[in-house]
């Protein structure tokens, strides 16, 4: 897609995010956002907008951050997925600060009261249909626009091999699904 139908495209999606406001549509305006950050790339302003609004909101309760960011309304995610997504951002964040994944799972259990053992779980748990750590990955998308990541070839090594595969190619796949579902 050209940048122009890139960004009407975009402006499409928070539109029918306006009218009716679900997980799924919060989900995608995530992705797209996130490809930006990866890709270093501008976003449409009203895209840009929807992030903002939604980070603001995360000043109010910074551990419930999938229901800042829309991810709790109709056709969620079970409250188990919508868990460890939380638990994996702030995961994401302790590895990218330097951590093993081994300590990333304790600071991030110490946060969110849990055991060592359920964060892992969280993080390296697959999806049952795809075989891929679809969580993991989503996560990482949130926690890239969350912190308006720049990512360095090193981070992006880091994250293609804890997700066993390669983050563009996801991506890609994410957004050409997008495409297909709401043009």
């Amino acid at each position: 897609m050209e940048n122009d139908e890139w960004k009407r495209f975009e402006t499409n999606l928070v539109n029918l995010y306006q009218h009716d406001a679900n997980a799924e549509l919060a989900e995608a305006l995530i992705k797209e956002y996130s490809a930006h950050i990866y890709k270093n790339t501008p976003c449409s302003k009203e895209l840009e907008t929807w992030i903002e609004k939604r980070r603001s909101t995360l000043a109010k309760d910074n551990l419930n951050i999938s229901n800042a960011l829309g991810l709790q309304d109709k056709w969620s995610r079970s409250i188990i997925e919508i868990k460890y997504l939380d638990m994996n951002i702030y995961t994401w964040k302790y590895i990218f600060d330097g951590n093993s994944k081994t300590d990333a799972y304790k600071k991030t259990a110490n946060l969110f009261s849990t055991s060592d053992e359920q964060t892992r779980v969280g993080f390296e748990r697959k999806n049952h249909d795809f075989g891929s750590r679809e969580l993991c990955r989503f996560s990482f998308d949130i926690f890239t626009i969350l912190h308006k990541k720049t990512l360095s070839d090193e981070d992006i090594k880091i994250a293609n091999k804890i997700l066993d595969e390669e983050l563009e190619i996801q991506m890609m796949k994410d957004l050409n699904h997008h495409r297909l579902k709401y043009i």
